[in-house]
């Protein structure tokens, strides 16, 4: 019943009840000087007062909802009625049997009182055990709800499987009838359906929601995509800006809806509308639950969209990555064989004939040779490390020590505790004590090896044939420092850059291919100065024998 019933109701019970208990107090007031009736004569105008209460707390909505207003007068009623119908079989008897009745009409608007006054306790009763009944069915319909949001939509990877999953899903829900999905478009002014469960295809496509100020953009569906907030229609005749629907919804019985914005932060993906042929379904704790699914289907379709963006970044990467092979292989093979060809007609016309011209040619050839090095080193650096191996950082330092072509420069080790590790080193064996006791690290050697070759190379190219190169260990890491003329403080955040290089015959790889090494394994790198005031690298977040770290 709607709330003018609700009040109608309430109020004809509280006017009957008022009737009866002028009529008790009339009767009352008649038997004054009759001590023992008077005081018998006071329950009827007491219970009917207390049925006069009972309506007027009825008529304001207090003592149950409206829709159960009709159904506990019917119990006010059935009880009033039982009760004089009881009395007047009794009385029947009595007069049959020769007794006369001195007030019939009196006692039998007593009964009524007392039957009704009963019609309405049981009456309460019922209503409270219909709206348990309801509160129970309003929870295990909003549980089931947050089921949809906590078991369907987290592990969903797929937007369209996901919008359709909510809309089957939500139409098991007693009282829900249908649901449709709209995907809306900033650039767009119309939003779109794309899922839905309960409706008809044609229904569906002939329904037109727009988000603007025209009367298909100023109903439930666009205010939610402007405010983001749900919108919730009782009555969908009632409402003056469900006009452009009322057709549509009439030839499907509907009578109410809730529109709910499906959102992430300030992003409005959309929404979804729920329709039902009932009233009074979306109070506020469903609204409140609604909402919530609402901004959870919100969560998953950027989880996906970030997952797609992801999807396509790797694809990207997985073509450039393809791309830069065949870069390398071009370089590898293509160029790598017409410049031997030269390289060896230069060398072979040098040996008839030298010349300042070849000289420069054969350098020239050279630097071409070195430059292709580094490119396809530098090509293959931004590859991540996965498989690694404990190897010991002394006996890599040797290794790549061995590739040096310096003579006169020294490699020392030095170990955690600061000592010297290598020993007293001769000129003749310069990488005496190289695999000191400088521990094991978890790395990829081959790589590992190439970075020290680097920055080996690097000492010797800025510090002279004669430097000392030591590697040595910190408490989280190692590092490589000489007592070449150092990295002036200014060049130092721009020393890995691609290209930079303060040597003329430089190309400038060598130390971004260091950092990219580096980063592989997960390392941080940093330059700074070394005891003797040359450069100083230092590699941190290397895993390693913990009993290094305790030395350190």
């Amino acid at each position: 019943m709607s709330r003018a019933s609700n009040e109608v109701s309430g109020g004809a019970l509280a006017v009957a009840a008022a009737a009866l208990t002028v009529y008790h107090l009339s009767e009352l007031y008649a038997l004054r000087e009759a001590t023992g009736q008077f005081y018998v004569q006071l329950l009827p105008p007491a219970l009917s007062l207390a049925v006069m209460a009972v309506g007027v707390e009825l008529a304001r909505g207090r003592l149950a909802a409206d829709r159960f207003a009709g159904r506990l007068l019917a119990w006010t009623a059935a009880g009033s009625i039982a009760l004089v119908a009881l009395g007047t079989w009794v009385f029947a008897g009595v007069v049959v049997r020769g007794f006369p009745l001195t007030d019939p009409l009196a006692a039998l608007l007593g009964l009524a009182t007392f039957g009704a006054l009963a019609g309405v306790l049981v009456g309460v009763y019922d209503v409270r055990r219909l709206e348990q009944e309801r509160f129970l069915e309003r929870l295990n319909r909003i549980n089931d709800t947050l089921r949809i949001a906590t078991q369907e939509l987290v592990d969903e990877t797929d937007r369209d499987r996901l919008e359709q999953t909510v809309c089957e899903r939500l139409i098991e829900s007693d009282p829900y009838d249908a649901v449709w999905i709209g995907r809306y478009d900033p650039d767009d002014a119309e939003v779109r359906p794309v899922a839905w469960a309960g409706f008809d295809d044609e229904y569906v496509q002939s329904i037109v929601v727009t988000v603007d100020d025209s009367p298909t953009g100023s109903g439930p569906g666009g205010r939610a995509i402007k405010t983001g907030e749900i919108q919730s229609v009782p009555d969908v005749f009632a409402d003056p800006t469900m006009e452009p629907w009322w057709d549509l919804l009439e030839s499907h019985g509907i009578t109410s809806l809730a529109v709910v914005p499906i959102r992430h932060g300030d992003s409005v993906y959309g929404f979804f509308s729920i329709y039902t042929e009932r009233e009074d379904v979306f109070d506020d704790r469903e609204r409140e639950v609604l909402s919530e699914l609402g901004e959870t289907i919100g969560h998953a379709i950027a989880s996906i969209e970030a997952h797609d963006r992801v999807a396509e970044r790797e694809r990207e990467l997985a073509r450039q990555n393809e791309r830069l092979e065949e870069f390398a292989g071009v370089v590898s093979h293509d160029l790598r064989n017409p410049l031997n060809v030269a390289a060896g007609r230069v060398e072979f016309v040098r040996r008839e004939s030298d010349s300042d011209h070849l000289a420069v040619a054969a350098d020239a050839l050279d630097r071409m040779e070195e430059l292709i090095s580094d490119l396809l080193a530098l090509a293959r650096q931004g590859e991540a490390v996965y498989e690694r191996e404990r190897v010991q950082l002394g006996a890599l330092a040797e290794q790549a020590w061995s590739t040096i072509d310096a003579p006169a420069a020294t490699l020392r080790t030095e170990d955690a505790s600061g000592s010297d590790a290598s020993g007293d080193s001769s000129e003749s064996d310069r990488r005496e004590g190289a695999d000191g006791d400088l521990g094991p690290i978890e790395c990829d050697p081959s790589r590992v090896r190439e970075l020290l070759e680097n920055l080996f190379r690097n000492s010797v190219e800025h510090g002279g044939a004669d430097v000392t190169v030591t590697v040595g260990r910190t408490a989280n890491g190692f590092f490589v420092a000489d007592d070449g003329p150092g990295v002036p403080e200014g060049e130092r955040e721009e020393i890995f850059d691609v290209g930079f290089s303060t040597n003329d015959g430089g190309t400038g790889f060598g130390l971004n291919i260091v950092e990219r090494i580096a980063q592989a394994h997960g390392w941080d790198v940093s330059v700074g100065e070394s005891a003797d005031g040359g450069a100083r690298f230092e590699f941190t977040g290397v895993e390693s024998d913990p009993s290094v770290a305790d030395r350190a």
